[in-house]
């Protein structure tokens, strides 16, 4: 059993890693109170060039997106104002 430590609220706590529940992103740890506690791994450089990434893209996702309704709300105007003018004689 591997023993790990951490620091919260400028205190320090341990406890013993479950390396069975370990995830991609996560450790877990079994506290003395007999809790289990979650623990970030660290993040390498390329893990966060990534993540920076994946950020970014999804921003541009959700720009294009808006504009594309923009886009389609301005012609739904222009074609009403159409069929009214063709209504009303003009």
């Amino acid at each position: 059993m591997t023993k790990v430590s951490w620091k919260w609220g400028g205190k320090t706590y341990t406890g013993t890693l479950i390396p069975s529940m370990e995830d991609k992103e996560n450790k877990y740890a079994r506290t003395e109170n007999g809790k289990i506690k979650k623990l970030p791994k660290k993040q390498t450089k390329k893990d966060r060039l990534d993540e920076a990434e994946g950020k970014k893209k999804g921003k541009m996702k959700k720009k294009q997106t808006i504009t594309g309704r923009l886009n389609e709300a301005e012609g739904k105007k222009k074609e009403k104002k159409e069929t009214k003018k063709m209504k009303s004689g003009y």
